[in-house]
């Protein structure tokens, strides 16, 4: 099976995943909205995320992801107690690429961060993205797509208004495109 590598993601309207400080509280008024997270979620048999996006996530309280596995891209150790299938990544993109597509238990979910998104990106293996856009504008912030290839050329596939001025844009990428071999 070759399971599909998926972005699920809110943005501010002007573009930012969280503040310049990494905070995510703008996000607090819309956090009762279905957005369909958990039939999303139920598709996931993977998770892949960056050392500051697990670090952030794991200092928040209980770690929301339960016992699905999920790979920390990082180069330093992971500190504490980790959650249940929480592993350090520190092998090459590539290899890890083979390990959301050979997967059978399901899709493959990168939570982030903006430059986890971006290595995924480069390597063209990103089949949909589901980008939720928040009507706030932050001003300043981190940037969702800051460093990402300058010809990706996705399909909207899907446009869906939700409460609260909530857009949801599914796009399909289309593969491939300039693949560059390892990014590190």
């Amino acid at each position: 099976m070759v399971a599909s590598v998926r972005l699920y993601v809110a943005v501010s309207l002007d573009g930012f995943i969280a503040s310049p400080d990494g905070g995510v509280d703008w996000l607090a008024p819309f956090e009762d909205q279905n957005l369909g997270y958990a039939s999303f979620f139920e598709e996931v048999g993977l998770l892949i995320m960056g050392r500051a996006t697990y670090d952030q996530t794991a200092s928040l309280g209980p770690w929301p992801y339960g016992d699905k596995p999920c790979r920390v891209i990082s180069r330093r150790p992971l500190t504490g107690a980790l959650p249940p299938g929480v592993r350090r990544w520190e092998d090459d993109i590539p290899s890890l690429i083979t390990r959301a597509r050979d997967h059978d238990d399901g899709d493959t979910w990168v939570v982030g961060g903006a430059r986890t998104i971006a290595l995924f990106l480069h390597h063209g293996c990103v089949d949909q993205i589901d980008m939720f856009v928040i009507p706030v504008w932050l001003g300043l912030g981190r940037p969702l797509f800051p460093d990402v290839p300058s010809r990706l050329s996705p399909s909207l596939a899907r446009v869906r208004q939700h409460g609260g001025g909530v857009a949801q844009l599914t796009y399909r990428m289309r593969q491939p495109f300039d693949v560059r071999s390892d990014l590190d």
